[in-house]
């Protein structure tokens, strides 16, 4: 049975939150749980395991029990393993006048060993010994040292700051042997499974970014990833219809799909209000060009190409609508029949005062999950 004072209140926190982890892991995709909150956990349940393993289970020490602690069992075990080392060599001769405490023998003894046996005995000191005590104290009396030590009250005459500070140290944790080794295999398994717990966090934040990604309602911040790991998580919706009550402005959402690194091509009745160029990583790192497809040089096959590639996005008005959807759509139709798809996401931004007709929307539902082009409605 493990010992309560393995661990402390913080160890046991700590198993806790590691054990959560995976809970959070199999309720995934039962409930919806905030892609930081297992990360959190994990660092947690790491810090927590750490401050158990220093301030607790370092004080943890072997019990030592009484019969171990006896100084007259150790110097009787001393005495055994002596005569098992010497054997014959040592004569055990006991007689029935011996008392408990007869543990010298007098018999061979000359006289002035028994005479200083027996002041040892009565508590006295031999004559020599007297003697050389007083020559001591004699000694010291006529020394004029007795301002420098003081032998009845020295700790009056040292100054404080002379005198040593104890340490205070927390006093150990005794426990039986088996018990720790038991604890401290416990702390070194609390710790490994806090760096474990760590990279699942990870991992679930990666997950749950990735399914979130292809979502306009939770998509989070946009990051420039391959349009195939996006759509292996969560594919793209072919016809994305912004609610009443978007989440960004049209300008917004532009940057917002440039940012993820996707093109697009937006038909809008206000173009004075789309910047020229548009930040594709991060803030100023790298631009795309936003064309308009008023000009002359400009086709519908450069436009298609261009966006097929990811080399520029394009705006257009309504009276462009009729000439560039069916063009597209015809190459587009030609790229499935080949089965090619574009390696970075095509948006069909849609900003006009009236719908898109049905049989627009009933061909990108068609063509654009196997192609890579997605519909996206953004009537005001």
């Amino acid at each position: 049975m493990m010992n309560p004072n393995t661990f402390s209140i913080l160890g046991y926190l700590s198993v806790l939150l590691w054990l959560a982890i995976p809970v959070l892991w199999f309720l995934r995709k039962r409930i919806r749980i905030p892609g930081w909150l297992p990360l959190v956990l994990a660092f947690s349940s790491f810090c927590f395991a750490s401050i158990n393993s220093r301030t607790h289970v370092s004080r943890i020490d072997i019990q030592i029990s009484e019969a171990e602690l006896n100084p007259l069992n150790i110097a009787a075990e001393k005495r055994k393993a002596l005569e098992a080392a010497r054997g014959e060599n040592v004569a055990d001769i006991r007689f029935a006048e011996d008392g408990d405490d007869d543990f010298i023998d007098k018999g061979g003894m000359d006289e002035a060993e028994k005479k200083y046996l027996e002041h040892l005995e009565n508590n006295q000191d031999p004559a020599w010994k007297k003697n050389k005590k007083e020559r001591g104290e004699t000694d010291l009396e006529s020394n004029d040292i007795d301002d420098l030590i003081d032998t009845e009250e020295p700790s009056k005459k040292l100054s404080a700051a002379a005198l040593p500070e104890e340490e205070e140290t927390r006093s150990p944790i005794l426990m039986p042997e088996k018990q720790v080794m038991t604890a401290r295999r416990l702390n070194r398994l609390n710790i490994d499974a806090t760096y474990i717990a760590i990279l699942l966090g990870i991992s679930y934040l990666l997950v749950d970014y990735l399914s979130r990604a292809n979502s306009y309602a939770r998509a989070s911040y946009p990051v420039p990833l391959p349009a195939a790991l996006r759509s292996a998580f969560l594919p793209l919706p072919a016809i994305v219809s912004r609610p009443e009550k978007p989440r960004r402005t049209l300008p917004e959402e532009l940057v917002h799909l440039a940012r993820r690194g996707d093109v697009f091509l937006c038909f809008t009745k206000d173009r004075a209000s789309l910047p020229d160029k548009l930040p594709s990583v991060g803030k100023d790192l790298t631009s795309i060009e936003v064309l308009s497809a008023d000009n002359k040089l400009i086709t519908p096959d450069f436009i298609f190409e261009s966006l097929w590639y990811s080399r520029a996005c394009f705006h257009a008005d309504a009276a462009q609508v009729k000439t560039l959807i069916p063009a597209l759509l015809e190459m587009l139709t030609l790229r499935k029949v080949s089965r090619a798809r574009a390696k970075q996401n095509i948006h069909l931004v849609w900003n006009l005062n009236e719908a898109p007709d049905d049989k627009i929307i009933a061909a990108f539902d068609q063509l654009g999950p196997s192609t890579g082009f997605s519909l996206f409605i953004a009537k005001e």
